[in-house]
């Protein structure tokens, strides 16, 4: 069985045993591995790249809307037709809305102590489901079922 040689280096790399300048590796591992000007903060060949020819850096990003489909409304993406029925569905909606009733504020301390009460009288560590409701309903904490 043969052993498996492993490259220290890629091929074009200045460090391999092998590296000649001129050869098209070494021109190519130059061009993707040397910043002459400095850290890269995107690989080569990427859209956003300053050296990339038709990079995206001079787009300009408005909050909300897509530069690539400016005729779209903002922050949802929307063409005008979908605006138009969303709003459309909306206005169908809100005719039928009814605003939600504010519960009352309730006393957590004498609810356990209704709890506790209750558990004692029955006789039990804890309640039902049912027994809960009942107890809540009793002290106040909870619409009867006939008023939800």
């Amino acid at each position: 069985m043969t052993a498996i040689v492993e490259d220290d280096y890629p091929k074009g790399h200045p460090a391999r045993c092998d590296y000649d300048p001129n050869s098209p590796e070494a021109k190519e591992w130059m061009r993707v591995n040397c910043h002459p000007k400095g850290e890269r903060d995107w690989p080569i060949d990427h859209p956003a790249a300053i050296d990339t020819v038709g990079n995206k850096n001079a787009v300009v990003w408005t909050p909300g809307v897509d530069p690539h489909h400016p005729d779209r409304e903002a922050f949802t993406g929307r063409t005008a037709e979908q605006a138009k029925a969303t709003r459309a569905a909306q206005q169908v909606l809100m005719a039928h809305a009814r605003e939600t009733p504010v519960r009352r504020a309730v006393d957590a301390a004498a609810i356990r102590a209704a709890y506790d009460e209750e558990c004692k009288r029955l006789g039990v560590n804890q309640l039902s489901e049912e027994q809960n409701l009942a107890l809540l309903t009793r002290v106040g904490a909870m619409p009867a079922q006939s008023e939800a």
